[in-house]
């Protein structure tokens, strides 16, 4: 019987696939001095905001119908295939520009986004301050989707809306064709 709960808590525990701290001073850009954005950068490192779903728009690109359109394709995607996606925008506030594509690493691990035992998970981080985008993806995604893949669909799908600040319709394209890319190779690989 001991065992039996033991097994439960941690399977609970597992389950969500969403897990972090909350940072009770995450705030949206404002100005600081430097001193005071080193702090806050170090703060947001070491204790990730908390993920509120497959959607985390810390930058506010989306508005809610476009951020709910969002998580609706990712929590399809995820009963269908079991692979978790999340998309995260984050500030210049946040992160250091030459950290952006650890930070994205970071979330990914530390989220727990994807199965432990597959390793399926993708992070899709975006910054319009920085005007970067970086799909972070677990070994387990190699299968469905390479490293070249990933650029030509960010260079293809997703960059030219974001070069015209249409933020959702880039996120959207992007989405699809990455989606479009799982669903043909899953066929092959289950």
């Amino acid at each position: 019987m001991k065992i039996v709960s033991i097994l439960f808590v941690c399977l609970s525990l597992f389950s969500t696939g969403i897990t972090a701290q909350t940072v009770s001073d995450y705030h949206p850009y404002k100005a600081m001095s430097p001193a005071e954005l080193q702090k806050y950068r170090q703060s947001i490192w070491d204790t990730l905001p908390a993920a509120v779903g497959w959607v985390n728009d810390f930058e506010g690109l989306y508005n809610p119908v476009q951020e709910n359109n969002l998580e609706t394709m990712l929590q399809h995607l995820e009963k269908r295939t079991s692979i978790e996606i999340c998309i995260v925008t984050v500030d210049s506030n946040m992160v250091a520009e030459y950290k952006f594509d650890d930070f994205a690493y970071r979330l990914l691990k530390k989220w727990g986004i994807g199965k432990i035992s597959k390793s399926n998970g993708i992070v899709i981080c975006i910054s319009k301050d920085y005007r970067k985008i970086f799909v972070c993806t677990d070994f387990g995604i190699n299968k469905y989707m390479d490293y070249d893949e990933k650029y030509r669909i960010i260079n293809k799908y997703i960059i030219p809306s974001f070069a015209k600040n249409d933020y959702y319709q880039g996120t959207l394209d992007g989405l699809n064709a990455i989606m479009k890319r799982i669903d043909k190779k899953w066929k092959h690989y289950n």
